[in-house]
């Protein structure tokens, strides 16, 4: 897929659902107005007074593109909010660390570029048709490689800024287009080499908000510093425009899923000009969360009308991982799961679970494979290290609230611990459907990646109460490529009188999490695992 097909078909997808969604209805979240961020583009929105948005995310490589690892990434995150109606503060962050794609001057040296944010934005102005605002940023950067002579860290560090005064104008039936004149201000100088030094800019961009529940967006940024804002394949530096287009969709009032394509390798206001390296012309690829927290009446639970809470103790039992596939329910809001599993082949994993919001779910994991001696790296493993990963669930159907089914997304991005520092992209999309009281099966289609590999699977699960507390659990997960069938049984146990679950399982899946799952290893191995349930949230 070429950057233009990619441009073309999330364009065509995003504004075909959008244009079935019912008209938007009077009061809104901060999530459900025109954002004043789209990807890393200034506009002339800004939040309310008290509101927030919190964001966590990644740029990607494209599939295609065979690189180490994951690939080539940007993580992103960082917080707005609303100190007063015309000011809102907040802080964000941009890390990348990757050979790059292409060779750059005969060699693809280690990329490391990091940058923290303060930021700031004021509305000046603001009626019926416009809005201008003035946006800065102070922020601490690091960029070492040996493109620039900083490969050892000399000369890497630097504080680094940038003022953006945007304009948008409403042209009604939530059009809005934007006009961002800006400036970056880096170093002029790395070590003796050219650097971006500063960059004027300037920016256009449209936005349209058919519903509260979907946004449509794209922008052009063009810099015209002297140095430029990209590094070519020749090592030189030069300008190049730094394009987005994008959709966000609002699982619930309080989440929203934003995907997007670019060439920029940016995750801060000031760093948003440079273009991924060498040339920028490689489209990335872009997804992110945004969470905004409270309990104002204004933030509904769901768009389904009211939960179905509280739930009986069989939904909530469900809400709980299988062995090797993902539950497609979300814990309930407060709800915190911490896990911790041993099994034999030195193979143990932790991991917890917290859901801020109905239908979303975030998570952190470390899983130390199993090791029989029988699996191949790298072709079906990075490599055997334990590994770190980082993720979220959003649900899109609950069948505990009338959907004939239960549907989630889950993405787990992580790294190993070996020296390569290896990752893995990993997708799900489980399927879930209760038939009765006691019987639930599991769909459960997965994709991993890493390097030049793709792994693909689709897991078929059954739970069944056996008695109150007690869970049979049997998986099976047939992989691409004539991998071997990855399977899993047990039973799950529920501590009488208390939220502690006891699994018992045997599998051949050398992992508990992401591609740990869609590996198989020659001898069955056995894991005792403990899983506890408290309430976070305040009373």
């Amino acid at each position: 897929m070429n950057g233009s097909t990619g441009t073309s078909l999330v364009a065509a997808l995003t504004l075909t659902l959008a244009g079935t969604i019912a008209p938007a209805q009077d009061l809104r979240s901060p999530l459900e107005e025109h954002v004043g961020r789209q990807g890393t583009f200034e506009t002339g929105n800004q939040i309310h007074k008290n509101g927030w948005r919190m964001w966590t995310g990644a740029i990607q490589t494209n599939p295609e593109v065979a690189t180490a690892g994951t690939g080539n990434q940007i993580y992103m995150g960082g917080m707005d909010f609303g100190v007063t109606p015309r000011t809102q503060l907040g802080f964000s962050i941009g890390y990348h660390r990757d050979p790059t794609i292409n060779p750059v001057a005969g060699a693809s040296p280690d990329v490391l570029m990091s940058s923290y944010a303060l930021q700031g934005k004021y509305r000046f102005y603001e009626d019926a048709s416009w809005s201008v605002h003035a946006a800065a940023s102070l922020e601490y950067f690091s960029y070492e490689s040996a493109i620039f002579g900083s490969g050892g860290g000399s000369d890497a560090d630097h504080v680094i800024g940038s003022l953006h005064l945007p304009i948008s104008y409403n042209a009604g039936n939530d059009l809005r287009f934007h006009l961002t004149p800006g400036i970056a201000v880096f170093t002029d100088n790395m070590n003796g080499n050219d650097f971006f030094g500063t960059i004027p800019m300037l920016g256009v961009g449209a936005s349209w908000k058919p519903h509260r529940r979907w946004l449509t967006y794209g922008s052009v940024n063009m810099p015209f510093g002297e140095n430029g804002n990209t590094v070519t394949s020749a090592g030189t530096l030069t300008n190049k425009p730094i394009w987005t287009l994008g959709a966000a969709f609002n699982v619930t009032p309080k989440t929203t899923l934003d995907l997007f394509v670019t060439n920029g390798m940016g995750g801060t206001p000031a760093t948003s000009i440079i273009g991924m390296l060498p040339d920028a012309d490689t489209t990335m690829i872009g997804a992110t969360v945004t969470y905004t927290p409270g309990r104002s009446e204004r933030y509904r639970p769901n768009y389904r009308g009211t939960p179905a809470e509280p739930l009986s103790r069989r939904q909530e039992a469900l809400q709980h991982d299988g062995y090797t596939l993902t539950s497609a329910d979300t814990l309930t809001p407060g709800a915190v799961l911490g896990s911790l599993g041993f099994g034999t082949d030195g193979g143990y994993s932790g991991a917890v679970q917290f859901s801020p919001d109905y239908d979303g779910q975030m998570e952190f994991a470390y899983d130390q494979v199993a090791d029989d001696g029988s699996v191949a790296t790298p072709s079906q493993i990075p490599s055997l290290s334990g590994r770190y990963m980082f993720g979220v669930k959003l649900r899109f159907l609950d069948q505990n609230n009338g959907s004939p089914v239960s549907l989630s997304g889950r993405a787990l991005i992580g790294r190993d611990t070996s020296a390569s520092l290896n990752g893995v992209l990993y997708l799900g999309m489980p399927v879930m459907w209760k038939a009765n009281d006691r019987l639930a099966l599991t769909a459960n289609p997965k994709f991993a990646a890493f390097g030049s590999e793709r792994k693909f699977g689709v897991g078929l699960g059954v739970n069944y109460e056996l008695a109150n507390g007690l869970q049979a659990i049997a998986e099976v997960t047939p992989v691409n490529d004539g991998d071997p069938l990855v399977w899993a049984a047990g039973v799950r146990y529920r501590v009488p009188g208390s939220r502690l679950d006891l699994d018992l399982s045997a599998t051949n899946a050398i992992g508990r999490y992401g591609i740990g799952t869609m590996v198989a290893q020659d001898d069955a191995r056995v894991a005792l695992t403990a899983t506890y349930r408290f309430d976070a949230r305040r009373r």
